[in-house]
């Protein structure tokens, strides 16, 4: 299918600011990768900030429908759904890995703080939900949100080792089985 002159410009911004950052990225750089005239950056958006917003919101909602359509689905149990997440965690940043080494290189700036909840927040959030789910009446809730935490924190983890390894050719260090993950998050919840 082919891009529009909107959908060419937010790629061209995405892929820029994955390298340079938002400071590094600029409207020529953007105009020069999407093969367009640079005026006509003005002529879709107000600016920089603007088409880069877009295009980052767009990646975000993307994601959220991802997320929501794979949490909808049912999962037999909890070592299922821990294996299925790690699978997915992998497969959306292979998806929308510009989307992750701008977030993560350019983490606490202002330029992302309209980025709220984080799309880790939001897995988190989505995750407790479905291991509420499953939980029975000797799991407090607190256990339910340790426990979603821990199992974001470690793929947050490997998603760093990843960016790390993508941006500085640093090897991947913490890359654990999925089923060996998968076996300690259980023994945390206790069965």
């Amino acid at each position: 299918m082919k891009q529009t002159s909107r959908e060419k410009m937010m790629s061209a911004a995405l892929e820029n600011m994955a390298v340079h950052g938002f400071k590094g990225t600029t409207t020529k750089c953007i105009a020069k990768q999407a093969a367009i005239n640079e005026a006509t950056i003005f002529k879709h958006f107000k600016g920089k900030d603007d088409l880069i917003h877009e295009a980052l919101e767009q990646q975000m909602m993307m994601m959220k429908a991802k997320i929501d359509t794979f949490f909808h689905a049912e999962h037999e149990n909890i070592r299922e759904l821990l294996l299925a997440k790690i699978q997915f965690i992998n497969d959306i940043y292979e998806s929308h890995k510009d989307f992750f080494l701008i977030t993560i290189k350019e983490m606490g700036s202002k330029e992302l703080e309209f980025m709220y909840p984080s799309i880790f927040e939001y897995i988190t959030e989505e995750l407790e939900k479905e291991i509420a789910t499953m939980a029975d009446d000797s799991i407090t809730e607190d256990e339910i949100r340790g426990i979603a935490m821990i199992a974001n924190s470690v793929l947050l983890t490997i998603i760093l080792e990843k960016v790390k390894a993508e941006c500085f050719g640093h090897p991947v260090r913490l890359d654990m089985k999925k089923e060996l993950l998968v076996e300690f998050l259980i023994r945390i919840w206790g069965r």
